[in-house]
This record gives C-alpha cells, sequence and structure tokens, in this order.
C-alpha cells in the first residue's frame, strides 16, 4: 500500500515521491557511508578527500565485470530507489520505450550485462535504468579568447539530491579500440549524463521541457558514450548526433578546446544553436535566437553579459545564480585544452553550486589510467551571485 502511495505521488510531484521512496524503502542504504578505496582485476577505486575516482580498462565486458565488482555495495540500493521510474516511463511510453530499449548498442548490452552479473542484480531493469535520462540542468560556456580557455560551466540537477550527490563519482572508461572519457555518474550507469573525453570533448544532458516526442531511438546517453568514445571535436560529435534517431528530445551541450554548441533532435530533423558574443547558454526551457527564453537562461545571460571575467573561479560562481533549489545534485567546470574537470557535491538541504570544490586534472589518467598520478585539490566555495529565483 505505501508503495502505491508512493506510485501515486510520483506521477503528480515526482520530487517528493522520490524522497519518499527513499525514506519508506530504505533508498539511502549503502549511500550514507564514505567510499571505500576497491580493486578489481580490470580497474580501481580511490578516494581523495571524500572524492571517488574509479578507472576501469579493457573490453566491454572486461569493464562491466570490473564495474560490478567495485561498485557492488552501492549498485543496488540505487536500483531500488529508482524502481519505481522504469514501470511508470513503460506504462507511459509503452512501444517508445521499448523500441529505444532494443536500440541500445551492443557494447553497451554486453558492458551492462556483465556489470549486473558481477553485481548480482536483474540486467533487465540496470539495462531499462541506463535508457533513462531525466535532468534539470544549466550551462554556460565562456569562449576562448587569446588569455584564456574555453570553459563549460554545469548544474545537474535532479532528485533526490541528497542520494545523488554524495553517490557521484568520476569514472575513467577506457575501453579497447576506444577513446578513453572520464563521465561524472553513478555506480551501474553506462550513459553519459556529463562527460569528456581525452582530446577534450565535452558533452552534457540537458532535459527539454519542451522537445518533440520521439519514436524512439538509441538512448541519448549512450550515444553520448558513443561520441565521447569515437570523436575528438564537436564538428564530428555533431555528425554522429544527427545521423541516426534518438530516444528523446533533450539538448546535448557539446564544446572542444575552441568551439561549444548545443544540439538537439525534433520530429523535423536537428536544430543547433551556437555561441553569440562569446557566450552560450543552456537550461531546460524553450530556446529562442539561440538562448534559453526561461527564468534561469535569462539569468545567466545577464551574468555573463554584464561585464563578467569568466576565469575559473567565475565560472564555478556563475552556477550559485542558476541550480535548483533542492535537487542541485552537482555543479562542475569543465576545461576542455587541459583535460581538467572541477566538481561541486550537493545533499539536496546544500547545493553542490554553494559547496566547497575538487580540481582534478584528468590528461595522464586518461592516456594512461594511472590511477598513482592522480591529484586533486580542494577549492572553496563560491560567493553566492543574486540567483534566478530571488
Amino acid at each position: 500500500m505505501l508503495r502505491q502511495l508512493v506510485i501515486s505521488l510520483f506521477a503528480r510531484l515526482p520530487v517528493v515521491a522520490i524522497t519518499l521512496e527513499t525514506v519508506l524503502l530504505g533508498g539511502s542504504q549503502g549511500h550514507a557511508a564514505e567510499w571505500q578505496p576497491a580493486q578489481a582485476t580490470h580497474g580501481q577505486l580511490v578516494v581523495r578527500d571524500r572524492l571517488a575516482v574509479a578507472c576501469v580498462s579493457g573490453s566491454p565486458a572486461e569493464i562491466g565485470t570490473a564495474e560490478g565488482q567495485l561498485f557492488k555495495p552501492r549498485i543496488k540500493p540505487l536500483l531500488d530507489l529508482m524502481a519505481v521510474q522504469p514501470r511508470l516511463m513503460l506504462a507511459r511510453l509503452g512501444t517508445r520505450f521499448a523500441t529505444t530499449v532494443a536500440a541500445i548498442d551492443a557494447d553497451d548490452r554486453t558492458r551492462l550485462t556483465a556489470l549486473a552479473a558481477a553485481a548480482g542484480v536483474v540486467p533487465r531493469t540496470l539495462i531499462e535504468a541506463n535508457a533513462l535520462v531525466d535532468a534539470q540542468c544549466s550551462a554556460v560556456v565562456a569562449m576562448p579568447t587569446a588569455d584564456r580557455p574555453l570553459r563549460v560551466a554545469r548544474n545537474m540537477d535532479f532528485f533526490p539530491a541528497a542520494i545523488l550527490g554524495p553517490g557521484s563519482l568520476i569514472e575513467v572508461v577506457r575501453q579497447s579500440g576506444k577513446r578513453p572519457y572520464a563521465a561524472i555518474g553513478w555506480p551501474g550507469s553506462a550513459a553519459v549524463i556529463s562527460g569528456m573525453n581525452d582530446a577534450g570533448l565535452v558533452a552534457c544532458i540537458l532535459l527539454n521541457h519542451d522537445g518533440d516526442e520521439l519514436p524512439g531511438g538509441e538512448p541519448i546517453g549512450l550515444r553520448l558514450t558513443r561520441m565521447l568514445q569515437e570523436d575528438a571535436t564537436v564538428a564530428n560529435a555533431v555528425r554522429r548526433f544527427a545521423a541516426t534517431p534518438v530516444g528523446s528530445s533533450h539538448y546535448v551541450l557539446l564544446a572542444d578546446a575552441t568551439s561549444a554548441t548545443v544540439v538537439w533532435q525534433g520530429r523535423d530533423g536537428l536544430h543547433r544553436d551556437d555561441p553569440r558574443d562569446g557566450w552560450l547558454t543552456a537550461t531546460n526551457g524553450p530556446r529562442a535566437a539561440a538562448q534559453p527564453q526561461d527564468d534561469r537562461g535569462l539569468c545567466l545571460r545577464g551574468h555573463c553579459t554584464a561585464g563578467a571575467v569568466p576565469d575559473a573561479a567565475w565560472m564555478r560562481q556563475v552556477l550559485t545564480a542558476s541550480y535548483m533549489p533542492g535537487i542541485n545534485a552537482q555543479a562542475m567546470v569543465f576545461e576542455p585544452a587541459t583535460c581538467t574537470v572541477e566538481l561541486a557535491l550537493g545533499t539536496g538541504a546544500e547545493p553542490a553550486a554553494k559547496a566547497r570544490w575538487w580540481r582534478v586534472p584528468l590528461a595522464t589518467l586518461l592516456a594512461a589510467g594511472d590511477m598513482t598520478a592522480l591529484t586533486v585539490d580542494v577549492l572553496p566555495a563560491s560567493v553566492p551571485l543574486p540567483h534566478y529565483a530571488d
């Protein structure tokens, strides 16, 4: 009966329902504990100043097995927490969701099947979970100049941040014959929500609230995985993104050391917005004149055009203006030219954008998989800018 109440509430109030799901079904179990280092035949998990960083390598099956071994204590609680969502999606989307699941690439399916076996979870449940993407986000790109590199700042807002924030990690994936990439995500996910590869190509998903209902295609998060594994530039990634249908019309922000764009698929084909006046902003609302038109987007644009000098500190700071209260699980800044990421994690009560930050240079880890060379620097919390809801 309690579970039926949760499902009923979820259909009306997603944040409340997922929070109740956490409390009633024990979803937080396995996530409150600190991350612990772990070792696998084809992977390693280290913890530096409470930040979890993993590196896995090999064939898709070897990568999946390593992930299952390294993350086993955390995968089942996450699946239990989100178990209601695939069933609701199946009921609402029907054959569209089945088409999307069927379009999963063979390598991804092999990786997820091996991961499920090593973690002791049902493969179908894990595969379906990787076909679901529903993140509320905002992002801004400061284009490069003669004296500063291109940077991408991005909030990842989703519920429950109290679980997803502390449960986040940086995972470097080095599949044989593919480009290595780093994903900022969660145990059990082969789909990329936010990531960067060894060439400095950045790819992030932002929910499109007003997007078209598409008939189905490859899960968009797994399409991003493919782009990071195959492409070095925004131009090539756009071509790969547009080549075949994806499962949703969510926005995809792409950037490399010299260029950036926002793309999405609609019923009428590919849509693309490029930077204007040295800036590119993205949220979850409608877009016009290459810019978002919702309150968050207008707020971001205002901060960008008010004489801002977008050094690394300012890029962290601007995220304090556009996070979504209560669900700001992650905040991050990518620097493609150096393959560096800065990351902060939220707890629900504390937004990630207002928390302390870690700076993690990833070039050596991406190139050689050498965990001994990993360095993590702690950065202070930012002084907040005026928030869009103020």
